[in-house]
């Protein structure tokens, strides 16, 4: 029953019909206050990705390569629509000044932690204006750069926009820029948001996946799909209630979402299976959509 359901709930996932959508790229950028560093990185393909084979680099103050120490290697693995974020690793509540450890709400979506220590790795340390790769080890490719290697962000003036801001990949972008060397129009692709915003980290609205069932109540997408612990709902109208029902239609959890158009489910205490999620509008309208957690 459940392999069934789920051959149902994949046959509502559409991949864009576009060149892009094939590889990793940066969602999300955080530059906060203090130690308040964050790369989240999304997959937009149909398959989960391993991330021993990616590593970012930081590239500083216009420099045309990156030192050793300034090279991190990635870990993880990011399911098809999902997110990992990776954060500074400043944890010890007792720090002060360099050691400052990062905000409450920023190591409550930390997925994976890096470097620990400055001298040993700095490549999670970029202060807003340090061009940023995201690179595959395999191929020795540049699959995503923020900024312009080689070029100094001052001279530039977009380090006015990614210092002390938290910046958000735009759904219309469905691949990385792997040009090196071509202007930086921070803004066209990126949405720029207040320093020490983190409530947009652990998932990405994106062009490239679109899971939706069209009924009155408009789009509704949900990912990651399959699940783990957690589900993201994203729609094109407010939401009022959201509804989760198992096989038999029975309700095993209620949420107001009080008009949002974006709203994060725990489902963590929810047993492995299939489930109907059941988003009522604000309009009157009803929108619902499978998911299955593993």
């Amino acid at each position: 029953m459940r392999k069934l359901f789920f051959l149902a709930a994949s046959a509502l996932i559409s991949v864009a019909a576009t060149a892009q959508c094939t590889e990793l790229f940066i969602s999300e950028y955080i530059e906060g206050w203090s130690n308040n560093k964050a790369i989240e990185i999304y997959n937009p393909t149909g398959a989960a990705i391993d991330m021993s084979d990616y590593r970012l680099e930081r590239y500083s103050n216009g420099a045309t390569s990156a030192q050793e120490n300034q090279k991190v290697d990635l870990s993880g693995t990011i399911e098809p629509g999902d997110v990992l974020v990776y954060v500074l690793d400043k944890q010890d509540p007792d720090g002060v000044d360099f050691e400052a450890p990062v905000w409450d709400e920023l190591a409550a979506v930390a997925d994976v932690w890096l470097c620990p220590v400055y001298e040993e790795n700095n490549a999670m340390y970029f202060n807003g204006n340090d061009a940023m790769v995201l690179r595959k080890i395999s191929s020795n490719t540049a699959i995503d750069i923020f900024g312009v290697i080689g070029e100094d962000p001052g001279s530039a003036g977009w380090d006015e926009v990614t210092q002390n801001h938290t910046l958000v990949r735009r759904p219309e972008v469905t691949g990385g820029d792997t040009d090196a060397i071509d202007g930086f129009d921070v803004l066209a692709v990126w949405d720029s948001l207040p320093a020490n915003t983190f409530d947009q980290l652990g998932f990405h609205t994106c062009d490239c996946v679109v899971s939706v069932e069209e009924k009155e109540g408009g789009m509704l997408q949900a990912f990651p799909n399959p699940f783990t612990d957690r589900l993201d709902l994203v729609t094109g109208a407010p939401m009022a209630t959201v509804v989760v029902r198992d096989l038999t239609g029975a309700e095993v959890q209620r949420v107001q979402a009080n008009g949002a158009l974006r709203l994060r489910l725990d489902l963590a205490t929810l047993p492995t299976g299939a489930y109907l999620v059941e988003a009522r509008m604000e309009n009157g309208g009803v929108v619902r959509h499978q998911a299955v957690k593993h």
